[in-house]
């Protein structure tokens, strides 16, 4: 059983790096446009959402097959693996306030696992009004896994308390980025808005992907532990 949730955790990791990798290539494969600027030719980190990339056609009209089939794969496969991170979290604490802590968290970084799937099966284009749900909805359950995830460390002494404190950090990173998501000037209204909409997406998005690899490598080390004891 203890391999067997290893081997979950080196897909997580594995597929961690993936989005990054597969995300970077549909960006170079991505036709080009803007909300604002439809002749904008390829993409910018700064004016395109990540969900430009999984769009059925870019904004400057071009068919997005590539950058959609890399985008949508690389997601759905982030979110399976993150789903099956979290049901083993549990196991990963000894003390039974910490494995409820523990499966609070579980609860809620499944239910954003399954918001990136909706993500990707949602294209922005597509379905407007689902696809937000699920980014909306996504990073709010999220941002309460790391609550959750956070205090479950704190109460397992076994736990290093460094894992804790890296979950805090990122939190109010996300937590901010939240604010800016649905209190922030709408990305529509102008091109300044959008760059704060933009920009503030892909720092929340490249910090969970560190974070999540630290607390993965975290998972290993606690199994380590588990297993010498």
């Amino acid at each position: 059983m203890i391999r067997f949730k290893k081997a979950i955790i080196y897909f997580s990791i594995c597929s961690a790096v993936s989005f990054f990798m597969f995300s970077s290539l549909a960006m170079l494969a991505y036709p080009g446009g803007t909300i604002h600027d439809r002749r904008m030719e390829g993409y910018s980190l700064t004016d395109n959402y990540f969900s430009d990339l999984g769009r059925t056609r870019s904004w400057n009209g071009e068919d997005n097959y590539w950058s959609n089939q890399l985008f949508q794969t690389s997601l759905v496969v982030v979110g399976v693996s993150l789903i099956l991170f979290f049901l083993m979290l549990p196991s990963l604490f000894q003390q039974s306030e910490a494995q409820n802590l523990a499966t609070f968290a579980a609860f809620f970084g499944c239910l954003a696992g399954l918001s990136y799937i909706g993500i990707a099966l949602n294209p922005l284009d597509v379905d407007y009004t689902t696809h937000t749900l699920f980014v909306r909805g996504g990073f709010i359950a999220f941002l309460l896994m790391c609550f959750c995830f956070a205090l479950a460390i704190k109460q397992d002494p076994t736990y290093p308390n460094r894992y804790a404190q890296a979950i805090v950090v990122f939190s109010v990173i996300l937590a901010v980025q939240i604010v800016i998501m649905l209190f922030g000037p709408r990305s529509w209204h102008s091109p300044e808005a959008l760059f704060l909409q933009a920009t503030a997406q892909k720092i929340v998005v490249y910090s969970e992907i560190c974070c999540m690899l630290y607390q993965m490598f975290g998972a290993l080390g606690q199994f380590k532990r588990l297993s010498a004891e």
